[in-house]
């Protein structure tokens, strides 16, 4: 026997069953939500010290898809007392980047490659790059950092070092960035900066920020 429910009853569950299925519409589509690439933006890192700093503009507010990604310009400064003196220009773009400067010396930059699309390492594909005097002097690939080791079946990548989303992928848990090491030598302290990174499986790597070489 069907029980008579008042008609503002069968109203408020009725917005309940819609409220529920709103909701799990959310659910469902936050992983593609997640993993949305952040817009490309325009902006300026200081060097340590803050005697240079690099601006990075980019070309697109988001890389068109089946084309060269991080298009833009990167222009490093040199900080004057009135006026300060463009250095080193490069036509690529980088969310992520650091300059190294030191008087008498070549002024170094690294760029960080972007969250790259797919799911697996790829030669084509930047992880790192050293330049100097507005030349490359090193690079890494997605692929040179996470080798060619088969994942498991049934793994988002084919890959075992690499963290996959549901439309991306990188080879980094965290960093890379720029670390200070320094050195007591008697009465002098010795300073170093290198570039840090933790791979997706858990590998520490430290790169030499004057050659790009592995350490």
């Amino acid at each position: 026997m069907t029980k008579n429910v008042p008609w503002r009853h069968r109203k408020i569950r009725g917005l309940g069953r819609v409220l529920l299925a709103a909701l799990a519409g959310l659910v469902c589509a936050s992983p593609a939500m997640a993993d949305q690439e952040a817009s490309n933006v325009a902006h300026v890192v200081a060097g340590p010290y803050g005697r240079c700093y690099a601006k990075s503009v980019p070309k697109h507010t988001y890389d068109p898809d089946g084309g060269p990604r991080q298009q833009g310009r990167t222009e490093i400064y040199q900080v004057g007392e009135t006026k300060d003196v463009l250095v080193q220009r490069y036509d690529w773009f980088s969310q992520i980047l650091f300059v190294r400067c030191r008087p008498g010396r070549e002024t170094v930059v690294v760029r960080v490659g972007p969250w790259h699309r797919g799911h697996d390492p790829r030669a084509d594909h930047l992880a790192l790059a050293f330049y100097q005097d507005g030349r490359l002097i090193r690079r890494y690939s997605t692929w040179d950092i996470a080798g060619g080791e088969r994942a498991e079946e049934g793994a988002v990548s084919k890959y075992k070092n690499v963290s996959a989303s549901v439309s991306h992928y990188t080879v980094f848990a965290s960093g890379p960035e720029l670390t200070r090491i320094t050195e007591t030598l008697g009465p002098t302290l010795k300073e170093d900066w290198v570039i840090k990174a933790t791979t997706a499986d858990g590998r520490v790597l430290t790169f030499d920020i004057e050659t790009g070489d592995l350490r």
